[in-house]
């Protein structure tokens, strides 16, 4: 059975849900799949949330994994659809189809996947990386997202490709570093990982 991931990424623009979709590929790439899994590029999260209750009302028994920036730090008592209900801006209900392991965070967010990767990411940005800028490996589900985005373009501003956006350079970093290592800083990433060889 073939899998779907839903991301949350890409905006309403066909080159962004397109350079989406590359960046998640060559990221995920690297786990030598038996099987890739169809990657659809929702836009919001609020749209890739909905594309998942829609696909497991339709099949029951498909198999379907959202993929969204948890955007706070995750309460280690609460489980993943909990987090989502109780968040102002989500409060989004578990479909009634769906599991635990339907749900996947990228905590605090995309971007905390990057700077798991420093050396990754100075070999992609290239001279001028400030990876000294960038927090330490110790907790990184812990960073607020707004220190992740200020250290992110701090590092970054010297650099020929100059400071970190959100867009087309985001996802191009996001190819650029290696999901094993991210795998090993961050704990939301290996539970995704693992469902990821589970279900391809």
């Amino acid at each position: 059975m073939s899998l779907t991931i839903f991301l949350e990424g890409g905006g309403q623009s066909k080159d962004l849900r397109t350079r989406c979709r590359e960046g998640f590929r060559n990221f995920l790439g690297r786990l030598n799949l038996p099987h890739s899994p169809k990657l659809v590029a929702c836009g919001s999260r609020a749209d890739a949330f909905s594309r998942l209750s829609t696909a497991l009302m339709a099949n029951p028994g498909g198999a379907y994994l959202l993929l969204v920036d948890s955007e706070d730090r995750v309460n280690s008592e609460n489980s993943v659809w909990q987090h989502v209900s109780n968040r102002p801006g989500d409060n989004w209900d578990r479909p009634a189809n769906a599991s635990e392991k339907h749900l996947h965070f990228m905590a605090v967010c995309m971007e905390s996947w990057l700077i798991a990767d420093p050396e990754s990411l100075d070999r992609f940005y290239g001279q001028g990386f400030a990876s000294s800028r960038l927090p330490s490996a110790s907790d990184l589900e812990a960073v607020e997202r707004w220190k992740v985005f200020e250290a992110l373009r701090s590092a970054t501003q010297r650099t020929s490709k100059g400071k970190y956006t959100k867009g087309k350079a985001s996802f191009a970093a996001l190819g650029a570093v290696n999901v094993m290592v991210v795998r090993e800083q961050m704990p939301f990433c290996a539970r995704f990982v693992d469902q990821l060889t589970a279900d391809t």
